[in-house]
């Protein structure tokens, strides 16, 4: 007959000054946690331990290595001696939480009596997926709301295009290559074609075809479809833009006019 242990990987973690304060030692964590084990006839496979590191971050040696060995199903629970050994933050928690139960990971806690391997357990592993569930939306709702504010107070919205820099994070000309793309809008006002100016200045055609089309070398932050009136220092006038982007003149116009 095989083994039909539950496979468990132990975590514990101390800070030194939680160490002198509270007397919650490493050796004590584990023995506990191995005592469970023991009571429930589970398998400790692996101790992974963390010394003077803070739980306030998920970016510790033993929880690192922890997370790639249960990639490679090394193991189908995971025991702390409590919640906080694991992680203080609470959006860490949830994520991770919600991470493992995709992937059939209990998670159980000695002290606080938290075993998902029962259906009380289970039920917590619902919420917490609820709960990671709502933090994800609200994240994005967030995200947006801030894009929206952003787009409508003129702020670039990724990383700025050829010509211009971030200092102290606005969009500013940079010196060498704005002269280059005001010298490309010019060329190519007086009908000079794509190769000839990328020839010129050793920029792939692609690239040139982007710079063209860009409104915000007009001052323009283009954001769903609308024109935004930037709050960066335009290097085009929108008499040139608009003479070489004939096949979008008619819409070019119209956003750049509703947008003053």
């Amino acid at each position: 007959m095989g083994d039909t242990k539950l496979k468990t990987a132990i975590y514990v973690r101390v800070s030194t000054d939680e160490q002198a304060k509270e007397g919650i030692s490493m050796d004590a964590q584990i023995q506990k946690c191995k005592s469970y084990c023991d009571a429930r006839d589970w398998e400790a496979t692996q101790i992974y331990t963390d010394a003077g590191q803070s739980a306030g971050t998920m970016n510790r040696p033993a929880v690192q290595q922890l997370i790639k060995d249960l990639d490679h199903g090394k193991f189908q629970n995971i025991l702390v001696y409590k919640f906080d050994r694991f992680s203080r933050n609470l959006r860490d928690l949830i994520s991770f939480l919600d991470n493992i139960k995709k992937k059939g990971i209990n998670f159980t806690s000695v002290t606080e009596n938290i075993d998902t391997t029962t259906a009380m357990g289970e039920a917590f592993f619902q919420m917490i997926g609820v709960f990671a569930q709502l933090e994800r939306g609200m994240v994005k709702e967030r995200v947006k709301l801030a894009f929206d504010k952003k787009a409508e107070d003129g702020g670039a919205l990724n990383r700025p295009p050829f010509g211009y820099r971030f200092r102290q994070k606005k969009m500013i000309p940079h010196e060498n290559e704005s002269e280059i793309v005001k010298d490309i809008f010019e060329m190519r006002s007086r009908g000079i074609n794509y190769k000839d100016i990328s020839d010129k200045f050793s920029i792939p055609i692609s690239t040139l075809y982007n710079i063209i089309k860009n409104p915000v070398y007009v001052g323009k932050i283009r954001y769903k479809g609308k024109l935004y009136k930037g709050a960066h220092k335009a290097l085009i006038k929108e008499e040139i833009f608009s003479k070489i982007n004939p096949s979008h003149l008619g819409e070019q116009k119209l956003l750049i006019k509703d947008n003053k």
